[in-house]
């Protein structure tokens, strides 16, 4: 059995211009990757620590410390996770569109995240290579 790898990004949610796609969800904060879309940087942790995800995101008016976000409300997200951040092109007319995507169990969490545009966010999310199932009785 494999252990879970977490990992929390911090952040304002909103929506940015990144290459020639429009309106690309990120989270505005002050770590390393601030500037990457939250769909590139999610992707990227599911292709380095499994494709199985167990979310949770915590949302305030202002940035305030990983445990009072935690005090707040709670959503939670289970099941298998894929994200998609890419451009396309054509040889002939250039950009075409973006797609960006994050979806986690059937839930579409881009747009769970979208309708917190302006809030601070905490987004805690477990990678795992394979589905854990536990025993009955345990």
């Amino acid at each position: 059995m494999t252990e879970a790898h977490t990992e929390r990004y911090r952040g304002v949610l909103a929506e940015h211009d990144h290459g020639e796609g429009m309106d690309i969800l990120f989270l505005d904060g002050e770590d390393d990757y601030a500037g990457e879309p939250l769909a590139e940087r999610i992707s990227d942790g599911i292709y380095r620590c499994g494709s199985y995800l167990s979310v949770r995101y915590w949302t305030a008016d202002k940035p305030q410390s990983d445990d009072a976000m935690i005090e707040g409300a709670l959503r939670e997200l289970l099941g298998a996770g894929d994200a998609t951040f890419r451009h396309a092109y054509s040889e002939i007319t250039g950009y075409l569109w973006t797609d960006e995507e994050i979806n986690v169990g059937g839930h579409d969490l881009l747009e769970e995240l979208r309708s917190h545009l302006g809030r601070y966010c905490l987004l805690e999310i477990a990678f795992q290579k394979e589905v854990i199932i536990a025993k009955s009785g345990q």
